[in-house]
């Protein structure tokens, strides 16, 4: 039931800038398609600062947000931690996927 209760008050958190993030990597994997594994590097750290980016924009303008989700026991390093995780795991994954298939 926590694990539950934790992956709801997580995806509640990312439902907020889940959209930017997808366009992001879908496009880092359209380039990556198209100019092929060389630009791998370019691409990695390009959505590193893309999270970045999401990161202080969500900070700034969410920021009394995070006691929400502290009262519910989730804290900001928690949140942010599984979610940029996820974001990288996903977008490595997603590379390889298409590297695969080319």
């Amino acid at each position: 039931m926590k694990l539950y209760k934790t992956a709801r008050l997580i995806w509640t958190f990312y439902r907020s800038f889940v959209v930017a993030s997808v366009v992001i990597t879908v496009c880092c994997i359209k380039l990556l398609w198209d100019y092929d594994f060389m630009i791998f590097g370019m691409l990695f750290w390009f959505k590193v600062a893309t999270l970045g980016l999401i990161f202080y924009f969500i900070n700034s303008y969410k920021s009394n947000h995070y006691y929400y989700y502290q009262n519910l026991g989730l804290s900001k390093t928690v949140l942010w931690a599984t979610i940029l995780g996820f974001e990288l795991f996903l977008f490595i994954f997603l590379a390889v996927l298409a590297y695969k298939i080319r």
